[in-house]
């Protein structure tokens, strides 16, 4: 299965390039944790959104699954919003600014999960089908596990308030 560790961190970049000026980044930087864990739900969410398009049959359990992965990680996924946003802000000189900053990133996480849609669908239809049909078994497995697979890089980002 594809997972989010393959598809290359894009909101890594996007933090750098929103958020923090270029000599500020640095491997294991608060940014670079942050958008590590911060790209792994929007990777579900693109896994999801794949499979909706393209084999709708799975979408009543992906759905029912999806949703329930949401319920459970709601705290978590508030947070890393929160922080992501935070960080943005702290970054931004003015609110015409931040603004500006918002848009960029917006635009840019939309484009990282088309870019992960399209990997998806090269995988061919065989292949996305049968990942469609495991998509509640994912969320449900070791990569679905946010906090005990990103426990190291929480930690990390939890020293910093947001």
């Amino acid at each position: 299965m594809i997972s989010s560790k393959t598809v290359f961190p894009v909101l890594v970049l996007l933090a750098g390039a929103c958020a923090l000026p270029v000599a500020a980044q640095t491997p294991g930087s608060y940014a670079d944790t942050l958008s590590l864990v911060y790209e792994a739900p929007q990777f579900m969410r693109a896994f999801k959104e794949t499979c909706d398009e393209h084999h709708a049959r799975t979408r009543p359990a992906n759905d029912a699954a999806y949703a329930a992965w949401r319920r459970n990680n709601k705290a978590l996924l508030d947070e890393l919003d929160r922080r992501f946003m935070a960080m943005i802000r702290a970054a931004s000189t003015d609110e015409h600014d931040y603004a500006r900053n918002i848009g960029k990133y917006e635009g840019a996480v939309l484009q990282n999960r088309q870019d992960i849609k399209e990997r998806f669908v090269g995988l061919g239809p065989q292949e996305l089908e049968k990942r469609c049909q495991d998509f509640p078994e994912y969320l449900k497995g070791e990569e679905g596990d946010l906090r005990k697979r990103f426990e190291a890089e929480l930690k990390a980002i939890r020293k910093r308030k947001p």
